[in-house]
């Protein structure tokens, strides 16, 4: 093993070497010379070092912790030991925050101790390497799979897959952190498409790769009218897109705000089930189903789009939780917002959300955060509907049921009780 030690005392660094070589015989200490070189450079070679034994303060100006914040970012930056003359509990805790295997104050070093906190970081090192390299065979395989898949998309043209130079940019229409997005022209048969397009080259985060593969796999193996087309997809040196048809008569979040007839509202949403059943049956859940993600065409047909963080039922390899809630908090189940395993039935419940705003065009929870909104959720009643619309407040209250086994079980169910109505 090779560590490395940055300290501005020559003394201190030879009192580390003599603990370390005593507990650590197969060690290689390598001291950096502060004195002499200062900070190192953006460019400075950590990939040698298996653990960084790094100073609090370094002389009178250069602080470790803006170290370890700045350099941690290099995905090749040593899991590091932060040591301090101080006994502040705050430094060790920011410290930790920064990304620090571990912290200890100089005066409570002592040979087994520091001994014991390298061997501790050496796994978290090796845990990390052996991400690593997982993570690179992942992005290998992902890229491969989307490149399989775009052989298969509907409307390739004799299996082949085109490039994004196939497609005339005509104006950009979104951008967010994984893409841009355009209205585009494909060049061949002039068809207006919506073209997402990610710089695999410039991708830092393979998080936001996997998405975006993730969105164009499952969208290619969706055959249903009520759902968005994708006409193909696939990978150049350089880029990979996807290029999906274009609505142009907008999102149902616009009607909502012009108000719907009640009629009109129960036809919207047998649709949006009908959507959510070809998407159900693929064992496919949307997670993000809101007004905004229900598209128009030009014959005034709708369909779901956006299926950014949606994720197959089963699938163990979810690239889009990563510990974390996503998702629109207005149109959150209770257990989507606590973070808890959900299936259909969590689509269903945003569902009814959509269907309340449809027929009162008003949320049925409001609140100033988003923590608060997913209170409501889990605690607040289901709201109930006006009496000139109580014939309806059946569907809302099973929909919004705070217990998934209280809701419909599949969307077809659902969609008896819409057909009942008409």
């Amino acid at each position: 093993m090779r560590i490395l030690i940055i300290d501005d005392s020559r003394d201190f660094i030879s009192l580390l070497r003599l603990y370390l070589n005593k507990e650590l015989q197969d060690a290689e200490i390598i001291d950096y010379d502060f004195l002499k070189n200062g900070k190192p450079n953006a460019d400075f070679d950590w990939s040698g070092y298996d653990v960084l034994l790094l100073d609090y303060k370094l002389g009178e100006h250069e602080d470790g912790l803006a170290w370890l914040k700045e350099f941690s970012r290099n995905p090749m930056f040593p899991p590091t030991i932060v040591l301090t003359a101080e006994g502040d509990e705050y430094i060790a805790v920011k410290a930790i925050k920064l990304g620090a295997a571990d912290y200890i104050n100089k005066k409570d070093i002592s040979p087994k101790r520091l001994a014991e906190m390298v061997t501790a970081a050496l796994e978290i090192n090796a845990e990390k390497t052996a991400e690593k390299k997982l993570l690179l065979e992942q992005d290998s395989n992902i890229v491969r799979e989307l490149r399989e898949t775009a052989k298969k998309a509907p409307d390739s043209k004799k299996n082949k897959i085109s490039t994004k130079e196939d497609y005339k940019l005509v104006r950009l229409i979104g951008q967010g952190a994984m893409s841009h997005v355009y209205l585009a022209e494909r060049v061949t048969d002039g068809l207006s498409v919506v073209l997402k397009v990610l710089d695999i080259s410039g991708v830092t985060d393979r998080v936001l790769l996997r998405r975006f593969v993730q969105e164009a796999i499952l969208i290619s193996e969706i055959r249903s009218p009520f759902v968005v087309k994708i006409y193909e997809h696939g990978v150049t040196q350089k880029y990979g897109f996807i290029a999906l048809e274009f609505f142009s008569r907008g999102d149902l979040k616009q009607r909502i705000e012009y108000g719907i007839h009640p009629e009109v509202a129960v036809s919207y949403m047998t649709h949006i089930a009908y959507g959510l059943m070809a998407i159900h049956e693929l064992d496919i859940i949307h997670r993000d189903l809101k007004p905004a993600n229900i598209m128009f065409r030009g014959d005034d047909s709708l369909a779901l789009a956006d299926f950014g963080i949606s994720k197959r039922l089963g699938n163990r390899s979810d690239f889009t939780t990563l510990g974390k809630v996503l998702g629109t908090p207005h149109y959150m189940s209770p257990e989507q917002g606590q973070g808890l395993t959900i299936d259909a039935r969590s689509d269903i419940y945003s569902a009814g959300i959509i269907f309340y705003e449809l027929l009162t065009a008003k949320k049925p929870f409001r609140a100033d955060s988003p923590a608060a909104l997913i209170y409501q959720h889990i605690h607040a009643d289901v709201p109930q509907l006006a009496p000139a619309l109580s014939r309806y407040q059946a569907i809302v209250s099973r929909c919004l049921a705070k217990e998934p086994e209280q809701r419909y079980t599949e969307a077809s169910e659902l969609i008896t009780d819409l057909e009942a109505l008409e």
